[in-house]
Formats: C-alpha cells, sequence, structure tokens
C-alpha cells in the first residue's frame, strides 16, 4: 500500500526533476527516510519508467543510495541499474551492505550480476563471492562480514579504541566477538559490559564463555529460531572448522521470517509461494503457483466420484442420504484443517517433533471424541429437524435411524479429521517435506473421501434392513 505521505510528495518531486532542479531534488530526499525514499522511486518506476527515477537516484549521497537501493525489489533494481549505467550501478551496488549486495546479485540476471561482479573492487567481489558461495537458503547468505573483533588479551581501554576506529563500517556494535590470531571465534560481548568495565581490564576477565553461533550451512530457518530462542540482536555466523565468517543481524532475520510465513501461508491456501507482492506478480507467473496445485486436487478429488459410485445402490434406496452429504464432508474437512494448521504452526515454532506422534495422537483422539459427540449430537437435532420442518422426509428409513445415521457419521469422521489433520504434518517432516504441504484444500479434499466412505459405511450397516429390501 502506498504511503500517503509519499503519494503527496510525488507531485512536487516529479516536478523539480523535469524543471532539472537536482539541488532542490537533493535536499527534499535528504529529509526522508530511505524506505520513503526507496518507495518514491518505486513508484516513479511504475508509473513513469526508470529514466526519471534514475535522476533521483544520481543525485542522492552515496551511503543514502546504498540503504534506498537495498529497498528497491529485485525488478526495480534491475531496472534502474539498466538506467544508471554501468559506473553509477556498481557505485550504488558497492554502497550496499554486503548480504544485501549478494542478495542484489543473486536475484538478478545472470549477465548482469556477472557484469556487476567484474566490475565490483576486488575487496567487495571477494565479500559478496564468499556469500554467494553458500547455498540459497541457508544463513551464509544472509550473514555480513562487517563486524568488529577483538582480541582477549586487549584491555577495555584499547577494545573501545578499536571499536571507534572501525565501528562505523559495522553492520553493528551493541555485540562485539572475541577471535583468536586464525580467526577461531571464543566468545561474544556486549558493547553494554564494555562501556561499564574498567579501562585497565582485560577483555578475556569479561568473558564468561556462554554464546550461540550458527553454522553458515544450517537452513535460514534456524537462524530465526535461535535468534528468536536468545533474544539476541545479532548472531555470529561460523564455518566447520569454528572459524569466525560473519553475523547475522535481526534485520535480515525478520525478512526471513516474513518470507517464511508467508510461503507456509500461500502452501496452506493450496499453492506454491509467489515469491514477491501479490500486485507485483504477472499472471503467468501466478498460473505456474496455482494451476498444479488446482490441477492435482481436482485429480485427488475425482476419487469421490469413485466413492459414491460404489454406493449407488444405498442412495437410490434411501435417497435422502444425499441431503447431508454437505454436512458431512464439511464436518470433515473443517476439523482436518483445524488439527493441520495447529500442527504445521507447532512444528514451525519448534513445539514439537515427529517423534511426539504419540503424544499428539492421544490428545486428538481425545479432542476429536469430545467435538465428534457435540456435532454427531448437532447432526441428530438436524436431522429431525428437518424432517419436522417437511425439509428431509425420512421415507422407509424413519426420522430417528436417519439421524442416528448422520449423527455417528458426522462424530466418526470428526475423529478421524482430527487424528489424521495432526498426523499428516507430522508425517511430511519425518519424510524430509515441508509440513506446509499439508494445505488445506489437501486435507479437505482427503477428508471429502474419507468422510464419504464412512458416511455410506454407516449407512450401510444402520439402514441393512431398509436397503435390503429395496
Amino acid at each position: 500500500m502506498r504511503s500517503p505521505t509519499v503519494q503527496l510528495l510525488l507531485p512536487d518531486l516529479l516536478e523539480l526533476i523535469r524543471q532539472n532542479a537536482l539541488r532542490e531534488v537533493r535536499e527534499a530526499l535528504r529529509q526522508l527516510d530511505p524506505t520513503d525514499v526507496a518507495e518514491i522511486l518505486a513508484m516513479v518506476i511504475e508509473d513513469h519508467g526508470a529514466e526519471e527515477a534514475a535522476v533521483a537516484f544520481r543525485v542522492l549521497p552515496r551511503d543514502d543510495a546504498g540503504d534506498v537501493f537495498s529497498h528497491l525489489s529485485a525488478e526495480e533494481q534491475e531496472d534502474l541499474i539498466e538506467e544508471l549505467g554501468a559506473d553509477r550501478a556498481v557505485r550504488a551496488v558497492e554502497a550496499m551492505d554486503p548480504d544485501d549486495r549478494a542478495r542484489l546479485l543473486d536475484e538478478l540476471p545472470l549477465e548482469v550480476t556477472r557484469r556487476i561482479l567484474r566490475s565490483l573492487r576486488p575487496e567487495k567481489r571477494r565479500q559478496v563471492q564468499a556469500i554467494l558461495g553458500y547455498a540459497p537458503e541457508t544463513v551464509g547468505r544472509l550473514m555480513t562480514p562487517d563486524y568488529v573483533r577483538l582480541r582477549p588479551h586487549w584491555t577495555v581501554d584499547q577494545a573501545l579504541a578499536h571499536i571507534r576506529r572501525f565501528g562505523r563500517d559495522a553492520e553493528t556494535v551493541h555485540w562485539v566477538y572475541i577471535t583468536e590470531p586464525s580467526g577461531k571465534l571464543i566468545d561474544d560481548l556486549h558493547i553494554r559490559r564494555l562501556l561499564l568495565a574498567e579501562p585497565t581490564d582485560t577483555i578475556e576477565s569479561l568473558l564468561d564463555g556462554r554464546y550461540a553461533a550458527l553454522d553458515a550451512n544450517e537452513d535460514r530457518e534456524e537462524a530465526v529460531r535461535t535468534l528468536n530462542r536468545y533474544d539476541r540482536t545479532a548472531l555470529p555466523v561460523v564455518d566447520g572448522r569454528g572459524l569466525l565468517v560473519g553475523i547475522v543481524t535481526y534485520d535480515d532475520v525478520a525478512d526471513v521470517a516474513e518470507e517464511e510465513a508467508t510461503e507456509d501461508i500461500h502452501k496452506l491456501g493450496g499453492l506454491g509461494a509467489l515469491g514477491q507482492p501479490y500486485l507485483e506478480t504477472k499472471t503467468a507467473r501466478m498460473l505456474r503457483k496455482r494451476a498444479p496445485w488446482l490441477a492435482g486436487l481436482f485429480a485427488f478429488q475425482l476419487a469421490t466420484i469413485a466413492v459414491m459410485g460404489l454406493f449407488d445402490e444405498q442412495l437410490e434406496a434411501v435417497v435422502v442420504l444425499a441431503l447431508f452429504i454437505p454436512l458431512i464432508i464439511s464436518s470433515g474437512g473443517n476439523t482436518g484443517t483445524q488439527a493441520a494448521s495447529m500442527l504445521v504452526r507447532a512444528l514451525a515454532l519448534e513445539e514439537l517433533e515427529p517423534r511426539d506422534w504419540h503424544g499428539v495422537l492421544w490428545r486428538e483422539l481425545r479432542t476429536g471424541l469430545i467435538l465428534g459427540t457435540l456435532l454427531g449430537l448437532m447432526g441428530v437435532a438436524t436431522v429431525v429437524g428437518c424432517h419436522f420442518a417437511g425439509l428431509a422426509p425420512a421415507a422407509e428409513a424413519g426420522v430417528w435411524k436417519l439421524s442416528l445415521v448422520v449423527g455417528t457419521a458426522v462424530a466418526g469422521i470428526v475423529i478421524w479429521g482430527s487424528v489424521a489433520g495432526s498426523l499428516l504434518p507430522l508425517l511430511l517432516q519425518k519424510l524430509g517435506l515441508d509440513p506446509a504441504a499439508s494445505s488445506s484444500p489437501l486435507v479437505a479434499t482427503l477428508m471429502d473421501i474419507s468422510g464419504l466412505t464412512i458416511y455410506f459405511g454407516v449407512a450401510s450397516v444402520i439402514l441393512a434392513s431398509v436397503l435390503g429390501s429395496a
């Protein structure tokens, strides 16, 4: 959603650009937060093209330009790079933080990435290549090499002087890291302890040896969980030898948490993760993300036709059974979706693991039994009410037998939905698959098939005399 403040500023800014009043453009943009400037540039690119956005971008101070550029989408960055030309584009990319720079180069077309990498200064190129050397969606892709390292034998006074000298270029100075000469991580230290210590104290005397570190090759979701667990703003990242290779900060992790949550929500809705804002998603991409799931679910749903075909004699003998089919399948679908959603979230928060399946099974059996009894009684009351209202004549079956069929079937499908919906995410996790793939449509479709089977199976038993004489 576009910010009202930005929308008000945009016409005036465009007028200044067209008048070539570059000094006024620069002063206007300097008053804004980089996020707002990025939104303005994005709106200009969308509504007027990248040429006028490039004019505004060129007048930004170099440090601000890097921040602004990192807030643009990959497509907007690509448009701006093409318009800025090689030299200015490289300067904009070099001004970005290393992790943002790596993310940009990872998303740009390969040829554009190669061109920019060749143009970067050797130091910047090494930083980016080190980050890009890790597999996608790992902690290594999130980390930044800009941090402050201290030596254990330094005094607090020496350490603070070092921070004043090199902290300006660090991602954060809230935490500093103590390493051996070889680069092996010894401990981390909050800046508060340094500021409150005596100037002659050694760094080693302030250490407690308790620190949490991330492995560069771990899945990036582990960074989200670990920062949340230890309530930290930054965590060190080490390689297989324990050498400090970078840090991950809370802002990078917040982006990952949002992306992962969005991906899970999309999967729970029965579609592939879009990977970009809804309004920026092209129709072709939208179709690729939605059509395969819908086609698969459609094919899966064909099983309900097969189930109804198996019980066509029961339907012909007691036609009124068809009236309550929506009630049966919706009860199962709703119950299964509830259980699956709770378990997917619990797995994401590491509240349980697949090995806890027996506890989950016992809990859901108890819950399903209570819910099934409640909804089953509601099913009985519904059949009786419909009968006396003249909406569902019971024919030869008798209203009480029919109500018993519906009530028992509802209870059975609710119990089954609670169990199946909760165990399916655990099974997927155990198989190394994403539990979110047990999406609401998938669970609902599974409940449709099993619900009809339970319904007609119960009817075959309770209405055996009626069906046998038909």
